[in-house]
């Protein structure tokens, strides 16, 4: 069972309508709820999502931050599950993948999905081992955006891209080594790779990227943090695709 804690992240939830899910509110509230509490109690009316008052110490046990409300995600399910097969059968002309090699921090997982959703990234995949779980941190980082991305976790990476590429997709690996990334010609259906926050893109993964793609950096480091790269990746490609 998942818990979600943050206002952001309950709401979006409760809009995406989840399976099955129950909403959690200390009895000690009584009539003093405010407005984002009283939204979120709406929404969940709207949406057919039991309410159950509890004791205030219940949720101190789940989260001891907090705010007098939880969402239990009964089935585990705190994102838009999609398998990879069942979102290439379907899949427009025009598209963008994202795929995480391996991202670890539970903020870098949520900020990427933040992105993703302004971006309107179609589905975003991550490896099942070895990676940040789609739980509440990430889910709050993502201000709710997780509950509308489609996520889909697959066992091996490698074989995802061979059957993206084989979907009729291009496949850019944000790497250092790679060619500038501002004013690349992005086809229509466009897989970007992002890599661990240690390591970058696997040398396996970049091997199968059709290319590399850096960005040019002018300051005294490096690097920029993985969700800021996954950022521009999606800018720049929906700098050609508006719609």
């Amino acid at each position: 069972m998942d818990y979600l804690t943050s206002f952001h992240g309950i709401l979006e939830t409760l809009r995406s309508k989840p399976s099955q899910a129950k909403l959690l509110i200390a009895g000690s509230m009584g009539a003093k709820k405010g407005p984002r509490v009283r939204e979120i109690l709406e929404t969940a009316k709207k949406t057919g999502i039991p309410v159950e008052q509890v004791d205030a110490t219940l949720l101190d046990r789940i989260d001891p931050d907090n705010k007098g409300i939880i969402l239990a995600l009964l089935d585990g399910d705190a994102k838009q599950s999609l398998s990879l097969e069942e979102f290439l059968a379907s899949a427009p002309e025009q598209a963008m993948i994202i795929v995480l090699d391996h991202i670890e921090d539970p903020q870098n997982f949520g900020a990427i999905l933040r992105s993703a959703d302004a971006f309107g990234v179609g589905l975003v995949v991550a490896p099942l081992r070895r990676a940040s779980p789609l739980g509440d941190a990430a889910a709050r980082t993502s201000a709710g955006a997780a509950a509308w991305i489609p996520t889909a976790f697959v066992q091996n990476l490698a074989d995802a891209l061979r059957k993206i590429q084989n979907a009729g997709f291009w496949v850019y690996a944000a790497d250092m080594s790679g060619s500038p990334l501002p004013g690349f010609a992005f086809p229509p259906r466009t897989c970007f790779i992002l890599g661990n926050e240690g390591d970058g893109v696997s040398r396996l993964l970049l091997e199968k990227a059709d290319q590399a793609l850096s960005i040019p950096m002018l300051g005294h480091v490096d690097s920029l943090n993985v969700s800021v790269a996954a950022a521009l990746c999606m800018y720049e490609y929906r700098r050609i695709y508006q719609g």
